[in-house]
């Protein structure tokens, strides 16, 4: 629990509640007499990690609308000895934000100038030690779990959904392992897996994700998807032909945690899987397996060399399915939608745009833009004013050039003698003569500060001679491309505003 207070306060108070873990967000009128802001609360986060959502909006405010944070112990803040004593340390007190951990009687402002005590450092050690063992009992318990042949994760995989009578069991979902047993025949009569996705997509069979939202067995994850509609691929196809537990196996620990408070994982080795036999009912037999396996054998992998990032590597997207576009390396590089090659029949075949053109397009909108912004404010004045005089002075010298025919006609029908007609040609004459001194003045300042402009764009780097890919990732949020060509350009500047470019 965080209460975030907006106004400063003098004399410590000791705030207490039974159910301090269970309390809901809610409004306070007066706590020591002022008026608090809000109480954050805390479900289903590791404390041990400081990028829990609350956390990070908590900190996000501090020494701005909040100058006093109260927690009920050390432990609501973090687990995580180094963190905790950066924050009371020095981060913290260099932000103006007090700091008050009821059960353990600390305060901030009496510890004003002295670091953490060693009471504290010993308690946050406790407090990281506390989770350290608790996740270490977790593990074990989930591992004996495993062995017995309980299944753990909150949603079944495709094929299987959970039993409604049996704990940690799996049933098999008669509508999906058709189509689980469709694909293992196939591939035992040797079809590839992209050919099984296309025949999949052609006879309209839902992907596995599609299959879960229709029959709401998704649990509301609300997966991140590129698009409304997925596809069955090659990816999906070959990983269904290569999981072991259709043929009545569950295989558990295939990846553990590497560092807790981060919750970075890594690949246990195959020989470390903790695998149990004839935990539910197979779908396919082994032996079907084993002849699909030896089927996908036959297909080449290529061992190419890692490749360096290319520079639009996951910007330029389809308009119609939100995949990123696939980058075909050739004379001419081109990008294609890799919805085309597992649907043939969906729109996106007729999206491809060119690399050359592309960066051509980007190219000049990001120098323009950085053009306009590395101008000055002063020198851009000066720029307008210059522009404004040239025209207001090329406007008058046509004005008096018409004046001039007038006259001379109001004298060839007589309408003026000769010597009115000599006055006033002198008087428009010298008038001219003194606007094109003027005009060639402003003209030579014109180009006095545009030589001055490009000076400055060549020392400041804001002349861009090349796209690479950090600039792109800076000011690109998307390139969405469509089946007639046109481009949807979405920025991560607010300036530069959605684009729509017709190619």
């Amino acid at each position: 629990m965080v209460l975030l207070m907006q106004h400063p306060f003098s004399d410590f108070f000791k705030f207490s509640c039974k159910s301090c873990n269970n309390i809901q967000t809610r409004k306070m009128d007066k706590v020591a007499g002022l008026q608090s802001e809000k109480i954050n609360k805390r479900y289903r986060y590791l404390t041990s990690a400081f990028c829990r959502p609350d956390i990070q909006k908590l900190l996000s405010l501090a020494g701005k609308t909040v100058n006093c944070i109260i927690v009920k112990d050390f432990s609501r803040f973090g687990r995580n000895l180094i963190e905790v004593g950066d924050y009371l340390d020095q981060i913290f007190p260099a932000l103006g934000v007090r700091f008050i951990a009821v059960n353990e009687g600390y305060d901030s402002i009496k510890a004003c100038g002295s670091s953490v005590g060693l009471e504290v450092s010993l308690k946050a050690m406790i407090y990281e030690m506390y989770s350290r063992d608790i996740s270490e009992k977790v593990r074990s318990v989930q591992r004996a779990k495993m062995q017995k042949g309980e299944y753990l994760c909150g949603i079944a995989f495709y094929g299987y959904k959970r039993s409604e009578t049996v704990k940690n069991h799996l049933e098999i979902d008669s509508a999906a392992a058709e189509v689980v047993q469709k694909i293992f025949c196939m591939a035992v009569d040797g079809i590839k897996p992209a050919q099984i996705a296309i025949n999949l997509n052609q006879e309209r069979i839902p992907s596995p994700l599609m299959y879960r939202k229709a029959n709401h067995t998704d649990a509301m994850r609300r997966w991140k998807t590129s698009g409304d509609i997925t596809y069955w691929t090659r990816d999906n196809v070959r990983r269904i032909l290569c999981d072991e537990r259709y043929t009545g196996c569950l295989a558990g620990c295939k990846r553990t945690v590497a560092d807790l408070p981060t919750k970075r994982t890594q690949l246990v080795p195959k020989e470390k899987w903790i695998i149990t036999e004839n935990t539910q009912d197979a779908i396919v037999s082994k032996e079907m397996f084993v002849r699909a396996q030896a089927v996908l054998r036959h297909v080449k992998q290529k061992n190419l060399q890692k490749k360096s990032c290319q520079k639009f590597h996951g910007l330029i997207k389809c308009a119609f399915c939100g995949r990123a576009l696939s980058r075909m390396a050739c004379r001419q590089t081109y990008y294609i939608c890799p919805t085309a090659k597992a649907a043939p029949c969906s729109i996106c075949k007729y999206v491809c745009l060119e690399e050359a053109m592309i960066e051509r397009i980007l190219l000049i909108i990001i120098q323009m833009q950085r053009k306009l912004y590395s101008i000055p404010n002063t020198r851009k004045k000066k720029r307008d004013f210059l522009q404004n005089n040239i025209k207001s002075c090329q406007s008058a010298m046509k004005r008096l050039k018409t004046l001039q025919e007038i006259a001379f006609e109001q004298y060839a029908e007589g309408q003026i003698n000769k010597q009115e007609y000599l006055l006033r040609k002198q008087e428009l004459v010298e008038k001219q003569k003194k606007l094109e001194r003027q005009l060639t003045e402003w003209k030579e300042g014109f180009e006095e500060l545009q030589k001055e402009q490009k000076k400055t764009e060549k020392e400041s780097g804001y002349f861009i001679e090349e796209l690479t890919r950090d600039l792109l990732t800076k000011v690109i949020k998307a390139i969405y491309v469509k089946e007639n060509g046109d481009l949807e350009i979405m920025w991560n500047i607010a300036d530069y505003n959605a684009t729509t470019i017709p190619l």
